[in-house]
């Protein structure tokens, strides 16, 4: 396998798929395993001791609020799309339904093939651009730089030149921001935030409800203007939104913490309405909303302050 064709396989790994419901965990058992070559560590990596509890953690932080986490299915589903290899898979005993047992399984090794290893120890840059791809394709901008953190590669700064294989993704469109900004009066649509230098707007940002990464399309009933601080917000479950009736609500996670003056920035809004363009058939469906609360929001919303 050459990096052409390993960069193609990156973008064409076989996601679980239930309507519109987010699945990461094979990009974020990719991003951990890119980590692991970046930060030179062995090619096999115990599920046990070095992928069992760190991909929970990622999967808890990034994926989609849900009781549990199971990142055995990953583990053991990646080495259909041939970027991944179990030694000995085959002798851990099985359960019923044909799943290896926890207890096995946390004894076994799992990594990418010798060949790859081999191939993204010597091209120094291929991890971290491999890793840029997987960002790109199933999560939003404003979680970058937390996911590279987390998982210990660097951001890639360079485009690759090589002739690929296309990935069909809806292409963003660039009106995007000028449309919703531009239909919520370039003020931010929780906070009013608008300040500006002369002409240019700071800090004020076109939002996806339902994120791009996930096929949520380039339309201003999708969008919000938000500042920075609260899009972040948004986009990590620390805020989100509800329809009642004829109005959508802010919904602030009770799992926000802290201490200083900028977490009134987040409380002061709990239950306030959200502000809508003056032109209805502008505002955000109500399906989009749905899609953020079930998937991004983190449960339970912290009561309305009456």
């Amino acid at each position: 396998m050459d990096r052409v064709e390993f960069l193609d396989r990156i973008g064409g790994i076989k996601i679980w798929k239930k309507g519109n419901r987010r699945a990461p965990h094979k990009p974020l058992l990719l991003l951990l395993a890119l980590g692991r070559v970046y930060g030179d560590k062995d090619r096999l990596g115990s599920y046990g001791g070095d992928i069992e509890d760190r991909l929970r953690r990622l999967l808890s932080r990034f994926g989609p609020p849900r009781k549990g986490h199971h990142p055995e299915e990953p583990f053991t589903r990646l080495p259909s799309d041939g970027l991944w290899e179990i030694p000995g898979y085959e002798q851990i005993p099985k359960s019923v339904a044909g799943r290896p047992r926890l207890v096995a399984l946390r004894e076994s090794k799992g990594g990418f093939p010798e060949g790859l290893y081999d191939l993204l120890r010597s091209d120094q840059t291929l991890a971290i651009e491999a890793a840029q791809e997987i960002l790109d394709g199933h999560f939003p901008r404003s979680l970058h730089a937390d996911i590279r953190d987390a998982v210990g590669i660097p951001e890639y700064l360079h485009r690759r030149s090589e002739p690929v294989k296309q990935v069909v993704r809806e292409p963003r469109d660039p009106r995007f921001r000028h449309r919703v900004l531009r239909a919520y009066e370039r003020r931010c649509a929780v906070c009013d935030f608008d300040v500006r230098i002369e002409d240019q707007l700071l800090g004020l940002e076109a939002a996806h409800i339902m994120w791009h990464a996930a096929g949520g399309p380039d339309t201003v009933k999708n969008g919000l203007a938000m500042c920075s601080f609260h899009h972040k917000a948004l986009d990590v479950g620390a805020l989100g939104l509800e329809c009642v009736d004829e109005e959508i609500r802010v919904l602030i996670s009770s799992e926000v913490s802290g201490r200083s003056a900028g977490i009134r920035q987040l409380l002061d809004y709990r239950g306030a309405q959200l502000r809508i363009p003056r032109n209805r058939r502008d505002e955000p469906d109500c399906g989009f909303v749905e899609w953020h609360r079930r998937e991004v929001f983190r449960e339970p919303a912290l009561d309305a302050i009456s």
